[in-house]
C-alpha cells in the first residue's frame, strides 16, 4: 500500500500533465501512486497518459467520457490504494521535497487526519507570481471553512478513510466543489495541521481570465446555503454536523462583489450592473465603500504584485471600474472611495516599489485623503 495516492483529473492539458507527473518522479520520497483520470480529452492526453503509465508502474490511468472535475476525482478515489489522498489539477505540480516533508509531519503528528502546505502561484512559464505561507490558526477548521475556501485542493493531504467518510465530490457543482468538500470534512470535526512551507505550485493561466463569474457565483451561493444545515452526505457521527446559526447574506455579498470584480475586469459592464442590481434587491444588500475591496480577489488581481503586474493592473483596469461605479446610484464620493479600495493595495505597492521610504509616506497621505483609517477603525480592520 503506497502512502500517497495523487489523483489527477485531466481534460485537454497533455503538456501540463507531463510537468505534473515529472514533479512526482522528482520527489525525494517515492512511496506514492498517481491516478490520472482522462476526462474525455480531445487532445493527445490519452496517448500522453498511457505513455507515462507505461514508463512508471506507480502511475495508473482511467479513461472516461467527459463527466467533469468532480466525477473524475470520484473515479480516482474509488481505485486509490494509498493511505493519504492528494487532489491535483493537471496543471499543478509538487515542489521537490513535498511528499517527504508531509510524510515526516504525518509521522510526528499522528492524531491529525488532514494536513495543508503552503503554495506558490506560478504563471504559464513556471515563474513565481505569489507565495502563500500558511500559519496555524487558533480558530477551528470549521470556522475558517464557513467563511471561505481554505486553499487550492493540491495543498491538502487527507487520510483516505476520512475522505471516504466525507462522501464524494458533488458532480452537480461546476465550481466550488472543493469548498463544499472541505466544509463537510470540517463538519466531521476534523482539524487541520498546517505545514508553514511552500510545497506545491498552483498555476494561473490565461484561461483563468475567461472563467464565467456568474456560474462560479451561483455554485458558490449553493455551497453557502448548505453551510448552516446538517449534511447527510457525511457518514460518520459528529456533534458539529448539526443545523447552526450562520449569516448567509454576509458571505453571499462578499462572493457577489468578487464575481462583479471579474465580470468588470472582463469588460462586461452592462452584465455586471444588471447582476449587481438584481442580487442587491434580492438580498436587500446595503453597501459601504470599503466592501468593494473584495473586488481585488483571487478571481481578479489579488496576487498580482510583481512590478510588471502592478503596472498592468493600474494601467488597464481602473477605467473599467470607474465606468461601472459611475452607472450606479451611489454618490460621487462613494464611487470615488469604492474605486480607491478596489486598487488600494496596488496603489500602495506601486509607491513602495518606486519610492520605498517616500512611498510609505505617500501611502499614509492616501489613507488620510480617503479617510480610510477612520473607516477601518469603525469596521475593526487593521491598517496596512
Amino acid at each position: 500500500m503506497p502512502q500517497f495516492s495523487i489523483i489527477i483529473p485531466c481534460y485537454n492539458q497533455a503538456e501540463w500533465l507531463k510537468i505534473c507527473i515529472q514533479s512526482l518522479k522528482n520527489q525525494s520520497f517515492d512511496d506514492w501512486e498517481a491516478i490520472i483520470v482522462n476526462d474525455g480529452s480531445t487532445d493527445h492526453t490519452k496517448e500522453t497518459a498511457d505513455v507515462l503509465a507505461k514508463d512508471d508502474n506507480r502511475i495508473n490511468v482511467i479513461h472516461q467520457t467527459n463527466k467533469g472535475l468532480s466525477a473524475a476525482r470520484n473515479e480516482g478515489i474509488k481505485i486509490a490504494k494509498g493511505e493519504w489522498l492528494n487532489f491535483h489539477d493537471s496543471d499543478d505540480y509538487l515542489l521537490p521535497d513535498c511528499l517527504k516533508c508531509v510524510h515526516n509531519e504525518i509521522e510526528t503528528n499522528k492524531e491529525f487526519e488532514l494536513f495543508q502546505v503552503g503554495h506558490e502561484l506560478v504563471d504559464e512559464n513556471n515563474i513565481l507570481i505569489y507565495s502563500n505561507q500558511l500559519k496555524q490558526s487558533s480558530e477551528s477548521f470549521l470556522h475558517q471553512t464557513k467563511i471561505g475556501n481554505p486553499g487550492p485542493p493540491l495543498s491538502f493531504f487527507i487520510r483516505t478513510k476520512t475522505a471516504l467518510d466525507a462522501g464524494e465530490f458533488d458532480v452537480q457543482l461546476k465550481s466550488a466543489e472543493d469548498w463544499d468538500y472541505w466544509i463537510r470534512v470540517a463538519k466531521m470535526g476534523v482539524e487541520r495541521f498546517v505545514i508553514n512551507k511552500q510545497m506545491v505550485a498552483y498555476r494561473y493561466t490565461s484561461n483563468s481570465m475567461s472563467r464565467n463569474p456568474w456560474r462560479m457565483y451561483e455554485n458558490t451561493v449553493e455551497v453557502i446555503k448548505r453551510v448552516p444545515l446538517k449534511d447527510n452526505r457525511i457518514s460518520n457521527s459528529s456533534p458539529l454536523n448539526v443545523d447552526m446559526i450562520f449569516d448567509i447574506e454576509k458571505v453571499i455579498k462578499a462572493r457577489l462583489i468578487q464575481a462583479l470584480g471579474l465580470n468588470i475586469m472582463q469588460g462586461n459592464i452592462e452584465e455586471a450592473l444588471s447582476k449587481f442590481n438584481e442580487e442587491s434587491i434580492k438580498y436587500n444588500f446595503h453597501y459601504h465603500p470599503i466592501d468593494f475591496r473584495q473586488m481585488n480577489s483571487f478571481m481578479t488581481f489579488k496576487n498580482w504584485y510583481r512590478a510588471e503586474d502592478v503596472k498592468k493592473v493600474l494601467s488597464d483596469y481602473p477605467k473599467l471600474f470607474i465606468d461601472f461605479f459611475s452607472n450606479t446610484d451611489f454618490s460621487s464620493d462613494f464611487q470615488k472611495k469604492a474605486c480607491y479600495y478596489v486598487f488600494e493595495f496596488h496603489l500602495k505597492n506601486r509607491n513602495l516599489l518606486n519610492y520605498y521610504f517616500i512611498g510609505k509616506m505617500m501611502n499614509r497621505i492616501l489613507d488620510i485623503s480617503i479617510n480610510s483609517k477612520k473607516i477601518r477603525e469603525e469596521r475593526g480592520i487593521k491598517s496596512i
